[in-house]
């Protein structure tokens, strides 16, 4: 879509089954609004750009390559690695934890499709329906949502071994909690 400003993207759940709008749509576009709000200076996220009605948010369509689809030429392999650190810090200060930028148990790229790298060469972070703060007020929730901000820290790896070889020999230090790693092997994540 376009407007004055642009090309933007409007993702809308008005049209699904009540059920499915109560529910799922509604959380889904507050989360997105939520993170959009919070990484809005970061540069690593769409702009939000109108919430028409509570089934619906409007942002920015982000121009650029999917990181499934990153050609060896459209790239510098530190920049990218740069740019996935500054991300995952971006997140981390938002007390965001995305929970689809890491890769799964066959190495495979995962969700890429959810990370674009732009023109200008940053790497930008898109749908944003599945965050969870790192520190949610709901207690039971807290071992869930530490699980899916270290599965993003995984994004690190994924970028070494598809894109940065040199980095594979660097592992970053990452503390996994006791019964982390079944959690996420559990959730599908690894």
């Amino acid at each position: 879509m376009s407007n004055a400003a642009g090309p933007f993207v409007r993702k809308s759940y008005r049209h699904c089954p009540l059920y499915l709008r109560e529910t799922v749509g509604r959380m889904a576009v507050n989360r997105e609004c939520r993170a959009l709000e919070c990484l809005k200076s970061s540069g690593h996220a769409p702009e939000f750009l109108a919430r028409p009605d509570r089934f619906t948010v409007e942002m920015e369509y982000v121009e650029g390559t999917p990181l499934e689809s990153l050609q060896q030429h459209q790239y510098d392999p530190e920049l990218l690695h740069q740019q996935a650190v500054s991300l995952l810090r971006a997140l981390e200060q938002a007390d965001l934890a995305h929970g689809d930028l890491g890769h799964d148990h066959w190495q495979s790229m995962g969700r890429e499709s959810n990370l674009i790298w732009t023109p200008d060469q940053r790497l930008v972070a898109i749908d944003f329906s599945g965050s969870v703060p790192l520190k949610p007020k709901f207690a039971p929730a807290k071992k869930f949502c530490l699980a899916l901000h270290h599965h993003d820290r995984l994004l690190l790896s994924k970028v070494a071994y598809h894109f940065h070889q040199d980095r594979l020999g660097q592992p970053e230090q990452v503390r996994w909690p006791t019964g982390l790693w079944e959690l996420l092997r559990l959730m599908g994540k690894i």
